[in-house]
């Protein structure tokens, strides 16, 4: 993968973001604080943050100053499952409150290693459980609930949509995955490690899915449900969903070939493409027309689904 494959508008500040060294275990600490750093985006205005704890999992809170529909967002932050935190969303979760006018959810989820799976998906279900059972003192509708996340938390919000409907009970009404860490196969494919992808490559892959799955092996034959959302062999039945796909991601093949099963699955899917980038652009070039443009076209899916008014 070269620097000409990107979108002019995004190439600088692309070549000039080095590879963290995630793919080297014993240099995940020094990895995951410059990643806790470089991955910082900015709160914008007219947004209230607190912290509240929830069902034991700490969650930070994106309130507008005004509320102007009775819906709500479960967001879920990125990092491969084993480095990132809540502030990340900052940018586009506080955006997203503003704009929408509902409070939003961003779990401090537990980290793999030292935290496999299910811990992850475990602390999201909980702070769902308490989205739903207390809908009355937090003021909104519990059947007008999405869930999101970006990469790694993409992958999460698609597999707790799955625990969701298996599950019974509330549902959520939408689902949106940005450029969604789904299936463990992809890493599995060693031969991926001979293309240099930006930001994110197979070998930082493979070990964040080994990481992950312990004692499993990333593209084992059997893995426990939900740790792959990607895996996944019935759809049906799961909430309207927007995808953004990077079309210079890692994760693009595994991305397209989700939302294709979801709409044979008979579940509405809206996908979002965007040429000449690679996973995770927005948040490096946040000011370029095509960030902008990607973020508000999941804005614009989460306001239908919400039925929010401009």
């Amino acid at each position: 993968m070269k620097v000409e494959d990107l979108y002019p508008g995004v190439r600088k500040v692309i070549a000039r973001t080095p590879r963290l060294p995630f793919a080297h275990r014993f240099l995940l600490p020094v990895s995951r604080l410059v990643y806790n750093v470089a991955a910082a985006t900015k709160l914008p205005d007219g947004i209230i943050v607190s912290i509240a704890s929830m069902n034991g999992v700490d969650v930070r809170v994106f309130e507008p100053n005004a509320r102007t529909s009775n819906g709500a967002i479960l967001w879920m932050f990125g990092g491969g499952h084993w480095a990132g935190k809540p502030s990340h969303l900052n940018a586009i979760a506080g955006f997203a409150a503003r704009e929408l006018g509902v409070p939003i959810y961003v779990p401090s989820y537990r980290l793999a290693p030292r935290h496999p799976f299910p811990a992850d998906l475990e602390d999201c279900h909980a702070v769902w459980k308490h989205l739903v059972e207390n809908v009355e003192r937090l003021k909104f509708d519990p059947d007008r609930i999405a869930l999101a996340g970006n990469s790694a938390g993409g992958g999460l919000a698609a597999a707790l949509s799955q625990k969701i409907r298996d599950e019974g009970g509330a549902q959520p009404i939408a689902q949106c995955l940005l450029y969604p860490m789904l299936d463990d196969r992809t890493a599995a494919d060693r031969s991926l490690d001979q293309i240099n992808h930006f930001i994110w490559n197979n070998k930082a892959n493979y070990e964040a899915w080994r990481a992950y799955l312990s004692p499993h092996k990333p593209g084992a034959e059997i893995i426990p449900d939900y740790a792959a959302a990607g895996r996944c062999l019935d759809l049906a039945g799961l909430p309207s969903t927007w995808i953004g796909i990077c079309d210079l991601d890692l994760f693009c093949a595994e991305n397209e070939d989700y939302s294709e099963r979801l709409t044979v699955a008979g579940v509405e899917c809206e996908v979002y493409r965007v040429e000449g980038v690679p996973h995770a652009f927005e948040v490096l070039a946040p000011d370029t027309h095509i960030a902008i443009d990607f973020q508000r076209s999941a804005i614009d899916f989460l306001r239908r689904a919400l039925n929010v008014h401009e």
